[in-house]
């Protein structure tokens, strides 16, 4: 009994952690103006703050455009995107830029937070091994992932892999209908899922200068 107290103390602070971490970061307003500090996300809003000791504001798609955590080795920006005529902007990660630009949205809230502060990429699980005195581990997570696309010219992004079926193949087809390559590459299974964002950097680097 006490060694599953004690297992459970530790999935606490975990969890604690989890949500109080901040990182470096910077913010950017609808203004124009950018502001770096320590930020995190929480339920579609931003947590930011200039200095580690201060008390963080609350802000969200009203005067914010866009966040930027520095803390990733590689830059990883989120952004206020409308993604229907219905709901709110959501945040969601900017993976690539360009002509077309491939947007990257969670499931949940806590699975956002969970991915961009683990660096397990994982939920605490128990395990019984010697190696791992704690007894935690960190097992692959089943995260939903959306990816959205968007052009330009697009007033909302295209959802690639949303519904009960994922007929990302045939969304992705119909999107890119004006590069033929993309669309033959498609038919005949040379390019899987894993594959987006080569095929959406394919799009803007080849299929534009055509």
């Amino acid at each position: 009994m006490k060694k599953l107290y004690k297992i459970l103390f530790i999935l606490l602070v975990i969890c604690l952690k989890t949500y109080s971490q901040t990182q470096e970061a910077i913010i950017y307003f609808k203004d124009g103006d950018s502001i770096e500090g320590f930020a995190s996300l929480k339920f579609n809003k931003i947590k930011f703050k200039v200095a580690q000791e201060d008390k963080p504001d609350t802000w969200d798609d009203e005067f914010v455009k866009k966040i930027t955590f520095l803390d990733f080795g590689d830059a990883r920006t989120f952004e206020y995107v409308n993604l229907n005529s219905l709901d709110k902007p959501k945040l969601v990660e900017i993976i690539t830029k360009g002509e077309a630009t491939l947007y990257k949205k969670l499931g949940s809230d806590y699975n956002l937070l969970d991915q961009i502060y683990n660096p397990h990429d994982g939920y605490p699980t128990i395990t019984g091994t010697n190696l791992n005195p704690t007894g935690i581990n960190y097992a692959p997570q089943q995260v939903s992932e959306y990816y959205y696309v968007k052009k330009t010219k697009d007033k909302y992004p295209t959802c690639l892999n949303c519904g009960v079926i994922n007929a990302w193949r045939k969304n992705t087809s119909k999107f890119f209908a004006d590069c033929d390559f993309i669309v033959k590459k498609l038919k005949v299974d040379k390019w899987v899922f894993e594959d987006i964002e080569e095929i959406v950097e394919f799009y803007n680097d080849i299929c534009l200068g055509e």
